[in-house]
Formats: structure tokens, C-alpha cells, sequence
């Protein structure tokens, strides 16, 4: 799976939704995609500045990488939008997020439990 796959079952999924249903999802890779990327350490110097060029964010040309990703730092809590989040916004529909590393509330990891422990049980049998 990935996120656009995702999205696309999703926006479906979404036509089927009233407003104010709750979407249930945990934090798989493909759940949270970002609607833009920011910048990190890994960024080229002058993709980190025309980042935040775009954003009106204010710098002086001669600032190390370091100084950049500082203001970076200072504001990409307001450019952390999910594109799940916002589809499910526009259609009234609030997604709520397990935590993570909890997994004994995620359903799926139950039902796995039960078919891992059927399967196993069949195959003990099997061999007796």
C-alpha cells in the first residue's frame, strides 16, 4: 500500500461518510502523508532558502544551513497539514489517530492475533 492508493480508496471511502462520523487510523506511513514537505538537514542550502522565500519567511543570504533550518524549526508545526486530515475535513469527517506503539488497541492486530492462532491450531492438527 501506499498513499496515493490510499487516498484514492479513502476519497470512496469518504462519499459513504456523514458528517461528524469518526475515522479510525493508526500511523502507518501511507495514513499520514504530508501535503508539503519541509525542509530538512538533508536539503541543499538554496532548496532550504527557497523554501522559505515561498513562505515570506525573512533571512539573510550569507545564513549557514544551520541558521536556516532554525527558522525552519520555528515554524513547520504551521505547514504539518496530512492530506487524509484535510480530505476528511472538507467532508466534516474527523480522523482520530491511535497512538503509537499501542497496538492491543489497534482492531487489526486483534483480528491477525485470531487468524495467526487459527491457522496455527490447524496446522497442529493437521500433523497429529
Amino acid at each position: 500500500m501506499d498513499a496515493p492508493h490510499f487516498e484514492e480508496w479513502f476519497a470512496k471511502v469518504l462519499t459513504k461518510l456523514q458528517p461528524n462520523d469518526v475515522i479510525v487510523l493508526d500511523n502507518a506511513s501511507y495514513h499520514s502523508r504530508r501535503l508539503e514537505k519541509t525542509p530538512t538537514f538533508a536539503w541543499k542550502k538554496d532548496a532550504i532558502q527557497n523554501w522559505l522565500r515561498a513562505k515570506n519567511i525573512p533571512f539573510d543570504d550569507d545564513e549557514v544551513k544551520r541558521q536556516l533550518m532554525e527558522k525552519v524549526s520555528n515554524v513547520k508545526e504551521n505547514f504539518k497539514s496530512i492530506v487524509i486530515d484535510q480530505m476528511a475535513e472538507q467532508k466534516g469527517v474527523t480522523v482520530l489517530r491511535l497512538p503509537p506503539y499501542h497496538c492491543e488497541i489497534n482492531p487489526i492486530e486483534l483480528i491477525w492475533a485470531d487468524i495467526k492462532g487459527y491457522v496455527a491450531r490447524l496446522l497442529l492438527n493437521s500433523q497429529i
